[in-house]
């Protein structure tokens, strides 16, 4: 954080991402800060860095892991229903990331309409205000062209208006709204190798990615047709 804050970028929620592209607003040196799952260090560690540096964030919540009072699931803590409109209050962006975290590709029909509308519907009755972002949880499936075809259709009949995956890549007007890449930062990303990142040098490890993603794919249909 103090690294962007020092290069002079600024951060916009995901919505704001959007619009800005389609109405072509100058989006250089602008960053979407997004944080999955909902865990409770969310408020403890990240919240403070943020705002000591001016910035926003979009969280993504795995519903049925917010409750009145902090679960704790496999040695996590989440956030509760109460942090959540606090920190809505601050200015921070929530978005949809299922209620139970599946992987959807092993659901049906029926679950997966669950597991994207009753988690929009739950945080929208809680924060009272409309909820548009999706984060896909697990890698995203890009290669399996049949599912994200069905999971584009559901995200539009529930009324999403975007959404995020573990593509890698910076988001630009050239993608699907509804399947933006991220990029990720981890603790051993040096500053020259994050400072990359931001400029680009870190989009051509999509195609690796992808390449990785469709030989698994072709394989896993050659053993059920075998």
């Amino acid at each position: 954080m103090r690294c962007l804050h020092q290069e002079g970028y600024r951060s916009i929620g995901l919505n704001e991402l959007i619009k800005g592209f389609e109405v072509g607003s100058v989006l250089t040196k602008t960053v979407v800060i997004t944080f999955d799952d909902g865990y409770q260090d969310f408020l403890t560690e990240a919240m403070p860095v943020l705002k000591q540096h001016g910035f926003v964030a979009t969280v993504f919540l795995a519903t049925g892991r917010i409750q009145q009072t902090s679960m704790r699931l496999e040695g996590v803590d989440y956030l509760t229903w109460r942090e959540v409109r606090e920190l809505h209050q601050e200015g921070i962006e929530f978005g949809s990331h299922t209620v139970t975290h599946p992987d959807l590709r092993c659901l049906g029909p029926e679950q997966i309409e669950y597991e994207l509308g009753y988690s929009k519907e739950v945080i929208e009755q809680h924060l009272g205000t409309s909820i548009n972002s999706f984060a896909y949880p697990f890698p995203f499936p890009e290669e399996n062209t049949d599912f994200t075809r069905l999971l584009l259709d559901e995200l539009e009949n529930q009324g999403f208006e975007n959404g995020v995956t573990t593509i890698l890549g910076r988001a630009s007007l050239r993608h699907n709204r509804f399947f933006l890449p991220r990029l990720p930062v981890n603790t051993w990303d040096d500053q020259s190798f994050f400072r990359a990142k931001l400029v680009g040098g870190y989009d051509w490890a999509h195609w690796p990615q992808w390449f990785n993603k469709l030989m698994y794919h072709n394989a896993a249909l050659m053993q059920r047709s075998s």
